[in-house]
């Protein structure tokens, strides 16, 4: 017989959320291989989706919190941060709506807002994948009230700067995406040759 617990975690909201954390993740951990106008335009058509099936996460009682680890380490946050800061160099800062209700704002980095979020989500899939329900089912809860605290905030003013950006005048780098060759270092040693020959 499926627990209560079995039924939450792997209702297909929490599924589909699963899955589309899974999708951020590696897009930013591929982002060296796109353009920066494919980055945008792929980011602005995930992060709604995730923000959707983050709202209609079930809400959750932690039953282990004291056993909820963070996964992504600073070293980690700061080499998607750092990944993020060179694909979106020239249109990282931007207004942050901090309390639309008083008219708040400040100076915000789009580089920051999409490593924090990825902290959040990787650490939810690290947890959720453990497939304990009981650990699963504290993944869910973590990640729900970070969303509501934190990055659920973070997400909207990213989409809204996506939006301008996609839809705006603003030109977007088409030429600056990686090949999987620029990973590889005898191909790039003999693509560095090549050009030296030239």
């Amino acid at each position: 017989m499926e627990s209560d617990f079995e039924e939450v975690v792997y209702s297909e909201n929490v599924i589909d959320f699963a899955t589309l954390a899974t999708e951020y993740c590696n897009l930013l951990d591929g982002v060296a291989l796109l353009s920066q106008k494919e980055f945008i335009d792929k980011a602005h058509r995930l992060l709604p989706l995730v923000y959707l099936k983050a709202i209609i996460l079930p809400d959750t009682e932690a039953e282990m919190p004291e056993l909820i680890d963070k996964s992504v380490t600073q070293e980690e946050w700061e080499a998607v941060y750092n990944t993020m800061v060179n694909k979106l160099h020239d249109v990282d800062s931007y207004n942050e709506i901090l309390d639309p209700l008083n008219d708040t704002e400040a100076m915000a980095s789009l580089s920051e807002g999409f490593a924090d979020i990825y902290q959040d989500l990787k650490d939810f899939m690290v947890l959720y994948n453990m497939g304990t329900p009981e650990i699963m089912n504290d993944a869910i809860w973590e990640c729900k009230n970070n969303f509501k605290a934190y990055w659920g905030q973070r997400l909207v003013n990213i989409q809204r700067v996506l939006h301008n950006l996609f839809y705006g005048n603003q030109s977007l780098n088409e030429n600056d995406a990686l090949s999987e060759d620029d990973f590889d270092p005898e191909k790039r040693d003999e693509k560095n040759r090549q050009q030296n020959i030239q």
